[in-house]
């Protein structure tokens, strides 16, 4: 499965997990519910109730488990992910701006 971060939440129903790889700078957040994570590379397991997240450090595979009962989870990309694909928006933005003059002084000068 492939999950698009940011798009919707994933529903886990009781004691079911998923697995995750290529997941470092992603946050995962448990929406509803506790999750149980267990991170190759990291130290120790981590438990999130609803409303507690966790930034993922390391490349290893990820695994996500609902305890206890149902439980939903976003992910989301980074703060510094966030950060960067905003200034690359913009940037592209003021680009086709200066583009935009560009062409337009020269339509005035020919």
């Amino acid at each position: 499965m492939k999950i698009k971060f940011g798009e919707g939440e994933v529903y886990l129903r009781e004691h079911c997990h998923l697995r995750l790889s290529e997941a470092r700078g992603m946050v995962v957040r448990c929406t509803r519910g506790v999750l149980w994570m267990t991170v190759t590379g990291e130290a120790g397991d981590i438990v999130l109730a609803a409303g507690e997240s966790h930034r993922i450090r390391v490349a290893g595979r990820v695994v996500i488990e609902s305890l206890g009962n149902d439980a939903r989870v976003r992910f989301e990309p980074s703060t510094g992910e966030r950060i960067a694909r905003a200034a690359s928006a913009m940037l592209g933005s003021m680009r086709r701006r200066i583009a935009g003059m560009h062409s337009a002084a020269k339509q005035l000068t020919a």
